[in-house]
């Protein structure tokens, strides 16, 4: 699918490619340190919108597999250590025109661990070829007050 192979470039440009330097911790807080520092992303809607959120995963990329015991394990090579990695190894699997494949969004309200206001966004690839159904994703908070991906919040998801 064009549409699959042009996201899953995107999706290895991101950590190179995005426009901010600040940089916020596995906690989300600016100026981290250490393994898990991350480009601070923000989104451009409030609501996020479907775009907001396949746009909020590209450029969270850089986000280390570590950040959720959900993580663990998830992606289509033991060497994925990142969500752009994971998300890409699935990404490639959608490349087939033979089967059907799309990408799903969902953003809902919530409220975050620290008690914050949040849209929890869910991003799922999935993938349909008879009795060979899955989904795989993220999911992540967006802080309602200024539109920041929390990056200590990605979860992976998957269902078959």
């Amino acid at each position: 699918m064009r549409r699959a192979a042009i996201l899953l470039g995107v999706l290895v440009c991101a950590p190179s490619c995005t426009n901010s330097t600040t940089t916020q911790d596995a906690a989300g807080n600016a100026g981290g340190s250490g393994a898990a520092i991350q480009q601070q992303v923000r989104v451009a809607h409030q609501p996020p919108t479907a775009k907001d959120v396949i746009d909020a995963a590209i450029a969270s990329a850089g986000v280390k597999l570590s950040v959720s015991p959900t993580c663990k394990n998830v992606g289509t090579e033991p060497s994925d250590a990142t969500i752009g990695r994971y998300l890409a190894g699935f990404m490639a699997e959608l490349s087939s025109p033979e089967k059907k494949n799309w990408i799903e969004t969902t953003v809902e309200s919530g409220t975050s661990a620290a008690g914050e206001p949040v849209s929890i966004c869910t991003l799922t690839l999935r993938h349909l070829d008879g009795d060979d159904r899955w989904g795989w994703g993220v999911q992540f908070h967006v802080r309602k007050s200024d539109g920041l991906v929390l990056a200590h919040s990605f979860t992976c998801t998957g269902a078959g």
